[in-house]
């Protein structure tokens, strides 16, 4: 199998990639090993999932990402969930958003996902110095 996309579609997803990561890459620690074994899947997420999808108007980067957090939280992602509480920081959303987006998951994911999502953002935050303290 081949996988495809067009010259524009990388080059939109590269712009969001570099807006949300400083890397043109779509490589985080939850996915290098997948990247690195299929020919071309780099590329292909690229330009599907950031150009194609993230690239879109209707909604900013800071909200997908924020809605990303959420259903990686939700979906008990945890390694995805560390690098996007890293991509939300540095699209400046607030350690107390993103604390949010937890809270926001409990009621629909169970305080299971919730947690570890927590988790795995207080461990980014603690690698970047920041902390997240929200009034109840």
């Amino acid at each position: 199998m081949t996988l495809h996309q067009a010259e524009e579609s990388k080059a939109r997803g590269r712009k969001v990639r570099m807006a949300i990561s400083g890397s043109e890459g779509s490589r985080s620690t939850g996915n290098a090993a997948g990247l690195d074994m299929v020919p071309g899947l780099e590329d292909f997420v690229i330009g599907f999932n950031f150009g194609e999808i993230w690239s879109r108007e209707r909604l900013d980067l800071r909200t997908r990402c924020m809605i990303t957090l959420g259903m990686l939280t939700a979906m008990g992602r945890t390694p995805q969930v560390a690098a996007y509480t890293r991509y939300a920081l540095r699209l400046g959303i607030t350690p107390e958003e993103i604390a949010e987006v937890f809270l926001q998951a409990i009621p629909y994911a169970g305080l299971p996902a919730a947690f570890n999502g927590m988790q795995a953002a207080s461990d980014v935050f603690a690698e970047q110095g920041v902390s997240a303290k929200t009034e109840a």
